[in-house]
């Protein structure tokens, strides 16, 4: 585990010397332990999916991580898991044998992850398709995602060098962490020609992240400090992204989007996260795990009986 001690993220950063994590949240009290689960147990581990979870809905937070309500989850996101999937077996391959998988092996490979994951899903909750697609229908998008992937996006990506790698760190001396899994790490080349270290994550969406909601997205800003805290700072976060076809489009697509962030957003990004468990614990402290702690915003698009399972009955959606 990896302690909030900074290496500089830049030659500014290197000026000021070491960050300390008294320094990184010098006006924030970090809770010693976040709320006790549905199972007796503390939770140990923040994530970038928990504190968005968090920023989107404070009751929907609660309802997952402290009752364990828990719901099928839906096609896209089991689509995009199973093409993460593939395209790591592709990136290990390379990193442990030395050797590229073709297409049709990688197109192999998603159909093993695709099946074992689907049998262990429906002996839990189940997939939840909706509406739009069927399972047949999203498979073959998954065929053609990887398709796209392999000639538009893997040349731009850079050399290999870590995959689905996990980073853990705490704030402060606290019986929690913060965890990340970083999808692949990378050296690619400067402008120069100089080999740069940097992080991509892959995405397979129906409306994909701009540039300005990539310069703002919290999953970037934690998983570039967790790197830095390590002492391996990335130069830049790329989403490697897949456009579902659908309203907007009628064809499959792909963008690369990159990210970059200075010393003092990698120091807001823990803040904010800081910030986040001890308003956690505050909730947690004052109402408990059975009460309501906050609603989402009733005009987007969180707030809705099509992303929210919970919305029919909870106070903040349709209403009692």
């Amino acid at each position: 585990m990896t302690r909030l001690t900074a290496a500089p993220a830049d030659a500014s950063a290197s000026a000021a010397g070491p960050t300390t994590a008294a320094e990184l949240a010098a006006h924030i009290h970090i809770p010693r332990r976040l709320p006790i689960r549905y199972d007796g147990q503390p939770i140990r581990h923040m994530s970038n999916s928990s504190y968005t979870r968090w920023l989107l809905c404070q009751d929907d937070w609660r309802r997952y991580y402290l009752l364990g309500h828990r719901t099928a989850p839906s096609g896209a996101m089991f689509l995009g898991g199973r093409v993460d999937d593939a395209i790591s077996t592709y990136y290990r391959r390379i990193i442990e044998h030395h050797e590229r998988f073709t297409v049709d092996q990688v197109k192999d490979a998603y159909r093993d992850h695709w099946h074992a994951e689907l049998a262990a899903e429906e002996d839990k909750l189940g997939i939840d398709w909706g509406p739009e697609l069927s399972e047949a229908a999203t498979f073959e998008m998954g065929l053609a995602a990887i398709e796209l992937t392999l000639a538009q996006l893997v040349p731009k990506l850079g050399q290999p060098t870590a995959v689905q790698r996990k980073l853990e760190f705490a704030l402060a001396p606290v019986e929690w962490t913060i965890q990340c899994y970083l999808d692949l790490e990378t050296l690619r080349p400067d402008a120069d020609g100089t080999p740069r270290p940097a992080v991509v994550d892959y995405k397979i969406k129906g409306s994909p992240l701009s540039q300005l909601k990539a310069d703002h997205d919290p999953q970037a800003g934690l998983y570039l400090a967790a790197r830095w805290l390590e002492g391996a700072p990335a130069r830049d976060f790329s989403f490697a992204q897949v456009a579902k076809p659908g309203k907007q489009r009628r064809q499959m697509s792909t963008s690369m989007i990159t990210t970059e962030r200075t010393a003092g957003q990698l120091r807001g990004s823990l803040a904010r996260i800081a910030l986040a468990a001890s308003q956690i614990a505050a909730c947690y402290e004052r109402f408990g795990p059975d009460e309501p702690w906050g609603f989402a915003d009733p005009t987007g698009w969180k707030c809705s009986p099509r992303y929210c399972a919970h919305w029919r009955r909870c106070p903040g959606g349709r209403g009692l």
